[in-house]
C-alpha cells in the first residue's frame, strides 16, 4: 500500500476531505508545538474549576453491571507461531513512508484479513488507545524484531478467531507508527460492553454520544480507530518516544476526522480491563483534560 498519499489511501475519506498539501502543512511543515497549538485552537475547552469535558454523554443505567475483564489480545507466553517469521523482503523494505513516516503493513506481513466476515469501518467517530498487554515486559527496539512481533500478534489473533490483527495502528518503543489493520475495516480492539463506559465515572458529559446501547450492549468497535503501544504498562513504563507519538499522532487523527476530545478513550474507560495500564492511564487523562491531545 502506497502511503505517500495518506489522506486518500491510509485515511479514506470517511467524514472529511483533507488534501496532502494541507496535511503536510499541518504535520510536516510545522514544529510539534505548532501542530498541537492548531489542535488546541479547534478543540473544545474544558473548565478547569470542575471535572468535566463538554458534550458526549451516555446516560448511566443502574440496572447494568460491568462485564468480565476484556483480555486475550496478546499471545500467551507459551504461544508458538506455526512458522518462523521473516519480514517480507526484498520486495518490501521496512521503511517509513508518507507525510507522518508510517511503516506500511507490507513491511511486516503479506497476509490479508478474513474477507468473508470482516466489516467495513463506515466512518470514524472515536479513537481508543491501548497497550499490547503482553504477559511480560517488552524491551526490543529494532525494526525487524518489531515486525516479527506484529506478525506474531496477527497470527495469534487470527488463530483464536479474529478477522485480522485487532488494531489499526501500533506505536513501537522508539515512537515509530506502524500500519496494522487497514482503516477501511472495523477493528476488534474493544469487545462489547454491558455497562456504560467508565469514562462517565470521571467526567460529566451531555450529548454527542459515540454509540448507543444495542440490546443492552455497547458496541465499541464501530467507527473506532484502535491505536496500541507496544508493552505491558502494568509492568513497565511507556517510553518517552511512545508518549510523544501518542500525543502527536492522536492529534493528527483528531484533525483528520474532526474527532472531539471527549471521543478519545482508553480501553479501560469503555469496558472492564486493565488496558492501557496504570503507567499510561494518568498520562492519557492529563493530555485530554489539558486539551493538548
Amino acid at each position: 500500500m502506497d502511503l505517500n498519499n495518506m489522506p486518500e489511501v491510509l485515511f479514506p475519506e470517511f467524514s472529511t476531505k483533507l488534501s496532502r498539501r494541507r496535511l503536510l502543512a499541518g504535520v510536516v511543515g510545522t514544529a510539534a508545538a505548532a501542530t498541537l497549538a492548531g489542535c488546541a485552537a479547534t478543540a473544545p475547552k474544558s473548565n478547569s474549576s470542575i471535572s468535566y469535558l463538554p458534550s458526549g454523554v451516555l446516560p448511566p443505567d443502574a440496572n447494568m453491571s460491568p462485564g468480565r475483564m476484556d483480555t486475550g489480545y496478546a499471545p500467551p507466553a507459551n504461544f508458538k507461531p506455526r512458522v518462523v517469521y521473516h519480514p517480507p523482503v526484498p520486495a518490501h523494505k521496512i521503511v517509513p513512508v508518507g507525510a507522518f513516516g508510517i511503516i506500511p503493513r507490507s513491511a511486516w506481513t503479506t497476509a490479508g484479513p478474513n474477507m468473508r466476515t470482516i466489516q467495513p469501518m463506515a466512518g470514524v467517530h472515536l479513537i481508543t488507545f491501548h497497550h499490547t498487554g503482553d504477559p511480560h515486559p517488552i524491551y526490543f527496539d529494532s525494526l525487524e524484531q518489531t515486525a516479527q512481533y506484529w506478525e506474531l500478534i496477527r497470527e495469534y489473533e487470527r488463530r483464536v478467531g479474529f478477522e485480522d490483527i485487532a488494531y489499526h495502528f501500533g506505536i513501537d518503543r522508539m515512537g515509530r507508527v506502524w500500519q496494522l489493520r487497514d482503516l477501511k475495516y472495523r477493528g476488534e480492539h474493544v469487545r462489547d460492553g454491558f455497562a456504560p463506559p467508565h469514562w462517565l465515572m470521571e467526567y460529566i458529559q451531555y450529548r454527542n454520544s459515540p454509540t448507543q446501547p444495542v440490546h443492552g450492549r455497547y458496541i465499541w468497535n464501530a467507527h473506532n480507530i484502535g491505536v496500541a503501544s507496544i508493552g505491558n504498562f502494568m509492568l513497565q513504563e511507556p517510553t518517552v518516544q511512545q508518549r510523544q507519538t501518542i500525543l502527536r499522532f492522536g492529534a493528527l487523527l483528531r484533525r483528520l476526522y474532526s474527532i472531539p476530545i471527549y471521543h478519545c478513550y482508553t480501553h479501560r474507560e469503555l469496558v472492564a480491563t486493565e488496558c492501557p495500564g496504570h503507567n499510561l492511564q494518568p498520562y492519557m487523562v492529563y493530555i485530554r483534560k489539558n486539551n493538548i491531545l
